[in-house]
């Protein structure tokens, strides 16, 4: 028979948790009734010991966790940086403030991880619609382009992005797939978002609602307007009060409708999201006011975040420091520099900006012509393409309708002008007939030149070489757009050209482009005069200063006369002073 222990040994033994029944709470730790719930993890426990060893156990499975994310992170930053440097995608924070300025960045200066594939999953604030991924998968939208890659995660989490990439990169749908992603993520928070793009000329802009609608094809109320010069502004505005989610417009017209008519303000609070398209026009002379006024506008009708996106092919130095000016009025002043080019270097930092460069989806060549060869070297040209799709650029209105003359005479094919002083219905007109190959060949002057993406253009002739070397980036982009397509592009140049010989060439051996031997010894005669003239000016001031100095020496001279008149007045004042 077992011994019965004493009343005082009973009470001194450790009380021992009785096991628990079926559907009762059970301690994660030795499987007793659990009595008690961890504060720290919320686990059902017997005891205070074991509790701390629950939290002690989720202290080194949280640590071993954080340090598995941690390497998953190292490893996705080193495969997106091998990426970037494969791919020639340049991206870094920049602040618009100085150090200690007033206004603290409120947006995270982090580099968001390349978006690889459209149907990718990403984190909630990176991932697409699904409707959004759908149309882009039916619009042949297979994979994004290098820029699309880098640019679309910035916009989604919530930058200002800075953007520079060659023509026909897709740089149209990487400001549009993250907008319209925003508004459909807004709408899903019971939200109403709306963004606005500008572009410089009606034509792109046009071009940039057709984009939107492809996109937005199928879902609910996504309705976009289309606000530019040359059509009725009541409709504009019918369009605008029915309820749209995104806004594309030229500035003008914009600040036309949303300043001088009523009601035309009620949807700028909605607005949280500004496009601008062809940045380098758009904060030139001509627009800088506009853009400024209309950015303004914006931000006294909300006390929200404005996020501000600008986009061009080329961007310089002076444009970054406009776009900076542009930021030091927002709220939230640091932005994302993007740079995708495919000979980027390695060693450059990724706050340089870039030198200008030729688009490699196309075969350039560039010839020496004279004025009075330019046509017949124009036609021989077009004698060698048959009806295929050509774009001729020239400096003047007057000059695209002769020429559009002379080669419907000469070639016998058709060929048309096109230009700013056509109304917007024949212009539209034209581009239609245009893309359907009615009419092979069109003349145009620089309406045509940034952003269009017209499709299936085989050949682009610059006729008339632009005043900016920047401008003729954009005209020779207008063909080898995309990564499956090429094109052909004819310059024609002499002697008039000679002030952008140098950055011309400079860009032709970039790209491997035959650089004409006229242009050479173009630039070595400029070289020589300038030599000449440094030389010249050397010698008459050495000639100058001789003179003097004899004048001087033999009192000839106003100057020697002064001297000698003051130099008497000191000595009779040492005089006095010394008697």
């Amino acid at each position: 028979m077992a011994d019965i222990p004493s009343p005082a040994a009973a009470a001194a033994a450790p009380v021992v948790p009785a096991p628990p029944l079926p559907n009762e709470p059970t301690c994660v730790v030795c499987g007793r009734y659990g009595e008690y719930i961890c504060d720290a993890t919320n686990d059902d426990v017997c005891s205070i010991a074991c509790r701390n060893i629950c939290i002690s156990r989720r202290e080194v499975t949280t640590r071993a966790t954080w340090n598995d994310q941690q390497d998953q992170r190292r490893q996705s930053d080193e495969s997106d940086d091998a990426l970037r440097q494969k791919l020639g995608i340049r991206a870094a924070a920049v602040s618009a403030a100085g150090s200690g300025h007033e206004h603290e960045s409120r947006l995270p200066l982090v580099l968001p991880r390349l978006l690889v594939d459209f149907t990718h999953e990403q984190q909630d604030d990176e991932r697409l619609p699904t409707a959004l991924v759908t149309n882009l998968l039916a619009n042949h939208f297979e994979s994004p382009t290098p820029v699309q890659m880098q640019t679309i995660p910035c916009v989604l989490q919530g930058s200002h992005v800075l953007v520079s990439a060659p023509t026909g990169t897709g740089k149209t749908a990487s400001y549009l797939i993250p907008v319209i992603s925003q508004v459909l993520f807004a709408r899903e928070q019971k939200e109403e978002t709306v963004a606005v793009v500008l572009a410089p000329v009606r034509e792109l802009a046009i071009q940039i609602e057709t984009v939107a609608k492809m996109m937005m094809r199928g879902i609910y109320d996504m309705k976009t307007a289309l606000l530019v010069g040359g059509l009725p502004v009541p409709t504009q505005r019918y369009r605008l009060q029915s309820g749209v989610q995104l806004i594309v417009a030229s500035p003008g017209r914009f600040l036309d409708i949303f300043t001088n008519y009523s009601g035309g303000d009620a949807l700028l609070p909605a607005i949280r999201v500004c496009v601008v398209d062809e940045v380098d026009v758009m904060l030139g002379v001509g627009f800088r006011p506009q853009i400024s006024q209309i950015v303004a506008l914006l931000a006294a009708s909300t006390k929200k975040h404005i996020q501000l996106l600008f986009f061009s092919a080329t961007i310089s130095k002076e444009v970054e420091a406009l776009v900076q000016q542009v930021l030091k009025t927002q709220r939230t002043q640091s932005f994302i520099r993007i740079d995708v080019r495919k000979d980027a270097s390695e060693t450059s930092l990724p706050t340089e900006l870039p030198s200008l460069c030729i688009h490699s989806g196309a075969r350039h060549q560039v010839r020496w012509v004279e004025d009075k060869e330019k046509k017949n070297k124009l036609f021989e040209f077009l004698g060698t393409k048959g009806n295929e799709s050509t774009l001729v650029f020239v400096g003047s209105k007057l000059g695209a309708t002769m020429l559009a003359e002379a080669i419907q005479k000469r070639c016998k094919t058709s060929a048309e002008a096109i230009h700013s002083d056509k109304t917007q219905q024949e212009r539209l007109r034209l581009l239609e007939a245009f893309v359907n190959l009615e009419v092979p060949i069109l003349v145009s002057t620089n309406v045509l030149s940034r952003g269009m993406d017209l499709l299936n253009v085989e050949n682009v002739v610059v006729y008339d070489f632009p005043k900016k070397i920047a401008d003729f980036v954009h005209l020779i982009g207008r063909t080898g757009r995309g990564s499956h397509k090429t094109g052909d592009t004819l310059t024609l140049v002499n002697s008039a050209d000679r002030l952008l010989f140098r950055e011309l060439a400079s860009m032709l051996r970039q790209a491997n482009v035959s650089v004409p031997r006229e242009m050479y010894h173009s630039i070595r005669l400029q070289d020589a005069k300038k030599r000449a003239y440094s030389n010249d000016i050397v010698i008459d001031e050495s000639k100058r200063a001789f003179r003097i100095r004899k004048q001087m020496i033999d009192g000839t001279s106003s100057v020697a006369s002064e001297w000698k008149e003051w130099n008497n007045q000191q000595s009779r004042k040492r005089r006095k002073t010394g008697s």
